[in-house]
């Protein structure tokens, strides 16, 4: 479906709602001269002539690497190049999962492959095409940092405590931040 959003109030519409409208029904500032649409069908209400070559978009947002806080941050990739940049967090004013992310007023964003400036205050959500598979993530601290049971713990877990160790020796995981085993 897609969606419209504001770039002064930053609130976000379905197409369908709004496009007969010219003006935001939250602010009543302009919803666009012309319309940008993305391949993933988000209609941005744009008043300036950019095209969506220049555009940066992101795919994820780490908040969860509690031991090494400087992995914490936006991944972001060039629209244009295809290069991934990694944003930190004080860099923006708001951070919407999955649809997008608003950069402080002070912050401009370069691209580190092809050099192109992203002049927007939005980062739009799109995932990337050639994505690899999600890590596994602790069920009940989100963390990533996780070590694997070797199969040679299980069966020395077995040789020790017998039947004792069937809960322990079923897991394939434990989360070095908390401990949980799953």
């Amino acid at each position: 479906m897609a969606k419209v959003i504001c770039e002064a109030c930053e609130s976000s519409f379905p197409l369908e709602r709004v496009k007969d409208l010219k003006v935001c029904p939250v602010c009543g500032e302009s919803l666009w001269d012309e319309e940008i649409e993305n391949d993933d069908n988000v209609v941005v209400g744009s008043n300036s002539d950019e095209s969506e070559s220049g555009l940066m978009y992101f795919d994820e947002i780490a908040t969860s690497y509690k031991e090494c806080p400087e992995l914490n941050g936006v991944r972001a990739y060039c629209g244009e190049c295809g290069k991934g940049n990694s944003l930190e967090l004080d860099k923006f004013k708001k951070l919407v999962d999955k649809e997008y992310v608003i950069l402080k007023d002070n912050i401009t964003v370069t691209c580190r492959g092809c050099g192109k400036e992203h002049k927007p205050r939005k980062i739009l959500y799109k995932r990337k095409d050639h994505y690899a598979p999600p890590l596994p993530r602790c069920p009940v601290c989100n963390s990533a940092m996780l070590k694997k049971i070797t199969t040679g713990s299980k069966f020395l877990a077995a040789a020790t405590m017998g039947a004792f160790a069937l809960p322990y020796n079923s897991k394939t995981f434990e989360c070095k931040d908390c401990g949980y085993r799953f």
